[in-house]
């Protein structure tokens, strides 16, 4: 293996670090706090947010690859071949990777008598028919439910 493929590998690990870094958490968000009780629990498939980097990685680690492994004159073709069909990997990776085990709630909030349905993610039940549950809804629309 050449000094400039290692070069190349090299770049595309040091690329996936710097594309998959960690989310912050954003401050200063109000939520609104509502108080109900649990009515019923059933399991489901919950679809979680997309983080989107599954196709970028994919595009970036492909088109890298390609252009190492692909010796002379036509480099450039294995470079765009590679991003082509690490991109489509990546982004069907992400999407796989989004649906999860979770939890459909239906809870009669305290103040109205409303019924709502929540959706939350988890492979083990935390909550049960009867819970008095604390809901914290923020301006996105994600809401947090929590057994009081």
């Amino acid at each position: 293996m050449s000094r400039r493929s290692v070069g190349s590998i090299a770049l595309a690990v040091g690329l996936i670090f710097v594309m998959t870094g960690t989310a912050v958490a954003q401050s200063n968000v109000m939520q609104k706090i509502r108080y109900g009780e649990v009515l019923s629990v059933d399991a489901t498939v919950v679809e979680v947010k997309a983080g989107g980097s599954g196709a970028q990685v994919g595009a970036t680690v492909g088109a890298v690859a390609g252009y190492a492994l692909v010796g002379g004159r036509d480099r450039w073709l294995g470079g765009l071949l590679g991003g082509v069909l690490g991109g489509a990997a990546g982004k069907s990776a992400d999407r796989r990777a989004r649906k999860r085990k979770g939890w459909q709630l239906i809870i009669r909030m305290e103040e109205t008598g409303e019924e709502i349905g929540v959706q939350v993610p988890g492979k083990k039940q935390e909550h049960e028919v009867g819970d008095r549950v604390r809901l914290l809804s923020g301006p996105g629309g994600e809401t947090q439910v929590k057994k009081v």
